[in-house]
């Protein structure tokens, strides 16, 4: 598949690095924040981006739809053929304390995945990216009954929020799902998790590069994800290398009752 979407996956870098700029910029001098209706934070930081990435992405490719967490939502991205799907910082409340573990994320939707990931951690100057059309499983390897590193949230950690986890399994709390999942691709950590709802514009990136690299992606207990929908929500998040993200589907099922 090389080639494809070579020039969506290079104007994604550009834009996620520029944003990154300007996220840091900002945090260096001193950024103003609120909460919105819903009461979550929301910073300076997080608009100036949000601009910076739609005139980028829109400027590069006008025909395409628009998802993001800072822009006021529109049917017509529904009608489009592809849809960009951006959250300009994931995990806001890391970036305003000072934990390095926050990210721009940028997704390409065409047909209901993501073909196209671009998870850019400008703290540590990290960028994730990847096309994954066509991208292949690995062939499952994980024995039954090996323990195993989970990457999760921080405030599911802190709170005890976490579905149960087999014995043994080590936790790694991380603050932006989209830079836990830009991290197990890359190899660290085992698998991801979470039992709660998340915002597509959170995850699509990240799970473009979770496909790209082999790994199965679905929700909770295996169910399929689908992106641009019409209420942009996934209901929970599984993440792992096929074998293990089998074993955990089928250890989660023991918990659901008819």
């Amino acid at each position: 598949m090389d080639g494809v979407y070579e020039s969506e996956l290079e104007a994604a870098r550009e834009a996620a690095l520029e944003a990154g700029a300007i996220i840091e910029r900002l945090r260096r001098s001193g950024v103003r924040y609120g909460r919105k209706a819903g009461r979550e934070l929301v910073s300076e930081a997080d608009l100036e981006a949000a601009a910076l990435l739609e005139r980028r992405l829109l400027g590069a490719f006008p025909g395409d739809g628009w998802l993001s967490e800072e822009h006021r939502d529109s049917p017509a991205r529904l009608r489009a053929a592809r849809t960009w799907v951006v959250d300009p910082i994931d995990g806001t409340r890391e970036y305003l304390q000072g934990i390095p573990e926050y990210a721009v994320s940028i997704a390409l939707v065409v047909g209901g995945e993501p073909v196209v990931g671009v998870v850019h951690n400008p703290a540590t100057g990290e960028l994730f990216a990847a096309a994954c059309c066509g991208a292949e499983e690995r062939p499952p390897t994980e024995p039954t009954g090996q323990p195993f590193e989970a990457l999760v949230g921080r405030g599911e950690h802190a709170w005890d929020d976490l579905p149960p986890l087999p014995e043994g399994t080590i936790v790694r709390p991380v603050g932006s799902v989209a830079y836990r999942l830009a991290l197990l691709a890359r190899g660290e950590g085992n698998a991801t998790l979470t039992g709660f709802g998340r915002a597509e514009w959170d995850v699509a990136a990240g799970v473009a590069l979770c496909r790209a690299a082999g790994l199965r992606v679905t929700g909770v207990l295996g169910d399929p994800l689908t992106f641009n929908q019409p209420r942009p929500i996934v209901r929970g998040l599984l993440a792992a290398e096929p074998g293990l993200h089998a074993r955990l589907t089928r250890f989660f099922a023991q918990f659901v009752r008819e």
